[in-house]
């Protein structure tokens, strides 16, 4: 039978848990917010600015606006944007066709199959950044995977921006905390892309306000460099609903978006079409514990909120992605990461941090649920390609080849299309039982580690020009100096 047929399935619907409706009331809910109470800005210039465009401040720094100023002011962002990297085949543009993936940020601790808990070091950092260059999944450095404890907290961000550039060559985050700090990783950055005067968008800096209704003066600071200097500022109200921000979905969100807005206001102030991503990295208090809980079916409905919010402005969207409270790399970790991965992903999430490591709600990461995590964007990855249906895919003729109670394998047809039709994991056992038993009886968090090392006797430098790599480490060098002799 002859078939002329030739599509493909339809795309994974987008997950939007607001609608037009919605979203508009979150966006009526935050201007009436910045109109009626103000946010908090504690930064001189940005003040300035904010005076400049119309805006009222009070002795207390508390700005209003009207919608207006802030409506204009947002609607200058650009929809999309290429963050370059070292590399020109690893540019990646935000807010286009793939999401951007960064490793975790933050975390004090490192959770490993050999020693446990114990905090992070500058050698850790090291390790992730040689698991973001070889799992494909992980398509940039991100910046502050772990926090190393073992250098002086005062030029940690030189060594972790240094690391960044020279063991990866994929698109990178620098500091945002303070004008000094980002104008220093910025420069680094730009010797190592060998544009001084960054030409182009090379670097992001993730902006937190501090809710609630706070812009502190580092930060602004932070995110003013960034949008003068033509780099990405992703502005993000990490609120933990029940404690900086109301305890209801609805509110917390409503709260997020005018702290949001705020800060991509005075980036576009400063630097009009300047590159801004839009974020709602908020999560809920377990009131049980008064603890923070990011791996929660509510972490993942803020994910959606960030997604559709970044749609309604048509600015690229931020959230969280593998997210767990989990302590270790068990059961927990697996559905919770996988239900936060699904619903960033789902509802169109553009810029994703913590794509990868986490656990501990943010205070640890591990090198083995890195890879593992990596694993689990591949079957996400594989899940939103779909399929293609032609006929020769529909394998009518082979069907009608094959006799009842025969079987498929060994079929030509077969082996040419099972390796492009279906994913061949890299890491998790599809073995059978007794094969499983036969190879060590391995749980997932020992199959992690197996790759981990793997990975790390595999691993070589991407190439650094011999020149630039001199100037980088001399200027790392400088920088870190002029630091320590100021404390």
């Amino acid at each position: 039978m002859s078939m002329d047929v030739d599509l493909s399935t339809q795309p994974t619907p987008r997950i939007d848990r607001l609608g037009e409706e919605g979203a508009q009331a979150i966006h009526d809910a935050a201007m009436f917010i910045i109109e009626e109470y103000g946010i908090q800005v504690n930064h001189p210039e940005a003040l300035a600015l904010l005076d400049d465009a119309g805006a009222s401040v009070d002795d207390d720094n508390l700005v209003t606006a009207d919608r207006s100023l802030v409506e204009d002011a947002v609607s200058g962002a650009p929809s999309s944007f290429t963050l370059h990297a070292r590399n020109p085949d690893n540019d990646i543009e935000v807010g286009g066709a793939d999401p951007f993936r960064a490793p975790g940020y933050g975390a004090p601790n490192v959770r490993t199959f050999e020693d446990g808990r114990r905090s992070s070091t500058l050698d850790d950092y090291e390790t992730f950044m040689k698991l973001a260059q070889l799992e494909g999944p992980i398509n940039s450095a991100g910046y502050n995977a772990v926090e190393p404890t073992d250098v002086p907290q005062e030029v940690k961000h030189v060594e972790m921006v240094k690391r960044s550039l020279e063991f990866t060559d994929l698109p990178v985050m620098v500091s945002s905390y303070g004008a000094d700090r980002a104008a220093t990783t910025l420069d680094m950055v730009g010797v190592a892309v060998d544009d001084p005067d960054l030409s182009k968008t090379y670097a992001a800096g993730l902006v937190n306000t501090v809710p609630p209704r706070t812009l502190d003066e580092k930060m602004t600071g932070g995110l003013l460099e960034l949008a003068r200097q033509g780099q990405a500022s992703v502005v993000a109200a990490f609120i933990q609903a029940g404690a900086s921000g109301p305890g209801t979905m609805a509110g917390a969100i409503a709260q997020s978006n005018a702290e949001n807005l705020m800060g991509i206001t005075i980036a576009q102030l400063a630097n009009p079409g300047a590159p801004v991503v839009y974020g709602i990295p908020s999560s809920n208090l377990d009131m049980r514990y008064g603890s923070l809980s990011i791996g929660s079916p509510e972490s993942a409905l803020f994910s959606c909120a960030a997604g559709t919010m970044g749609e309604y402005y048509d600015v690229p969207s931020f959230s969280g992605s593998s997210l767990t409270d989990a302590k270790t790399v068990d059961y927990q970790a697996g559905f919770e990461t996988a239900l936060v991965d699904l619903a960033t992903t789902l509802g169109g999430v553009d810029f994703m941090l913590h794509a990868a490591g986490i656990l501990e709600s943010y205070t640890a990461m591990s090198p083995e649920k890195f890879v593992l995590d990596c694993e689990l964007l591949r079957f996400v990855d594989r899940f939103q390609e779909g399929y293609t249906i032609d006929e020769e895919r529909l394998a009518l003729d082979v069907v009608g080849e094959i006799e009842p109670q025969e079987h498929f394998l060994g079929e030509p047809h077969t082996l040419k299309f099972a390796g492009e039709d279906f994913l061949i994991p890299d890491l998790v056992d599809k073995q059978s039982h007794g094969d499983w038993e036969s190879d060590g009886a391995k749980t997932a968090f020992e199959l992690g580690h197996d790759r981990v090392q793997d990975h790390l006797a595999a691993y070589s430098k991407p190439e650094l020009d011999s020149d630039l790599q001199a100037d980088l480490d001399r200027l790392a060098s400088e920088q870190r100096d002029a630091i320590l002799r100021e404390i």
